[in-house]
């Protein structure tokens, strides 16, 4: 066992003295006090808690042992019911998570708040969301009020079936190495952008960036073993309804939605335009940011972690919404408005797997049409 870290003992009354040794660090590592010689599994922090929410609910329905695969020479731990308490869908408490992830998560929380509040300090009450000329300002109250609306709808109303936490058991050595594939291609992604412009190869270079690079990647690492599938098929329809339709009456009609002010180019065009944009931002990103990105590092650092990092690569996608001579501004503006969006698909992604409710939303925020169709009702 790694001295660096917390290490604890389980025991059982009716185990007949077997218990099993946990460190809790970067690594989570297990060892059969009984059976010391049988190696020591090295498994992420989702994996673990994973693993002890199955067990929770093995006690409760009286079944036999479960097996957690570790990382290290093969090595397997096997679980039998006892006094044991986790948390669903890989959900850890911040006492439970090593060091790295608390940093990251105090880190994001911290921009968050430093964005808000440099806006409300300097006087920004609200942003252009937009890049396009003539776009109209957001009003912060309009781009947090859906939002948080949305995320406590999500917190209330709890999936019936349980939800996977995709990669939990994957090799964590390819683990790492696609997230960092991922991670490269989201940090490229806005670097090409700065440099060659937001023109009209914008679309082509995300698919080709976004999309091809993670996937070879994949398949390059991938090797001989199985597909790394981190976006499941939904085990939740209804329960995720709720929280998309208050965010999108909220935010797309009636008052708190933003009106629609610059010029819009012929009707063809215009379809086209959307059709583009529905499958490049909709589709995409939601399977890129949170899909790809965030699930790998929900397993690798824990889930809170995990959507803040993922929804602060998110913002920073949209280096073209960078304000002309003043940065900062800029810079806060992709925090307090696609940043905190992206906070929301985060926290959707995690509470229900379900990737198509995602979709729909980030087709919404981007579909012209509804505020043609918001001006119309509410003008």
């Amino acid at each position: 066992m790694n001295p660096a870290t917390d290490r604890q003992t389980s025991s059982h009354p009716h185990s007949g003295g077997e218990c099993a040794e946990v460190a809790e660090g970067a690594a989570t590592l297990v060892r059969d006090s009984r059976n010391r010689d049988l190696g020591v599994p090295d498994v992420s922090p989702g994996a673990w808690v994973v693993f002890v929410a199955g067990l929770d609910r093995l006690r409760r329905r009286g079944g036999g042992p479960v097996s957690l695969q570790g990382t290290t020479g093969g090595s397997s731990v096997k679980g039998m019911p006892g006094r044991v308490r986790g948390r669903e869908h890989g959900a850890m408490s911040i006492s439970q998570l090593p060091w790295p992830s608390k940093a990251l998560l105090v880190g994001g929380a911290a921009v968050f708040a430093g964005a808000y509040g440099w806006l409300l300090a300097t006087g920004h009450t609200a942003v252009t969301a937009s890049s396009d000329p003539g776009a109209s300002a957001t009003p912060l109250v309009a781009v947090v009020v859906p939002v948080a609306a949305a995320m406590l709808l999500a917190r209330l109303v709890a999936p019936r079936a349980e939800v996977p936490l995709p990669l939990a058991d994957l090799d964590r050595t390819r683990l790492r190495r696609e997230t960092l594939a991922v991670l490269a291609a989201v940090v490229l992604f806005p670097a090409a952008v700065v440099a060659v412009g937001n023109g009209p190869w914008y679309a082509l270079l995300k698919v080709a960036i976004l999309l091809l690079v993670p996937l070879a990647a994949f398949r390059l690492l991938r090797g001989g073993g199985p597909r790394s599938r981190a976006v499941p098929a939904p085990v939740t329809w209804l329960a995720p309804l709720p929280a998309v339709l208050a965010w999108l009456l909220l935010s797309q009609f009636g008052p708190l939605a933003t009106p629609l002010t610059q010029e819009l180019p012929g009707p063809v065009l215009l379809a086209v335009m959307s059709l583009v944009t529905a499958l490049t931002a909709g589709v995409l990103e939601e399977v890129v940011y949170r899909g790809w990105l965030q699930t790998r590092l929900e397993v690798l650092v824990g889930r809170w972690p995990a959507i803040l990092a993922s929804s602060l690569l998110f913002a920073a996608m949209h280096t073209s919404h960078l304000l002309d001579g003043d940065p900062a501004l800029g810079l806060a503006t992709i925090i307090a408005f696609q940043g905190v969006f992206g906070l929301m698909q985060g926290y959707l992604w995690a509470r229900y797997r379900n990737i198509w409710a995602l979709i729909a939303i980030h087709v919404a925020v981007n579909l012209v049409y509804l505020d043609l169709l918001n001006g119309a009702l509410f003008g």
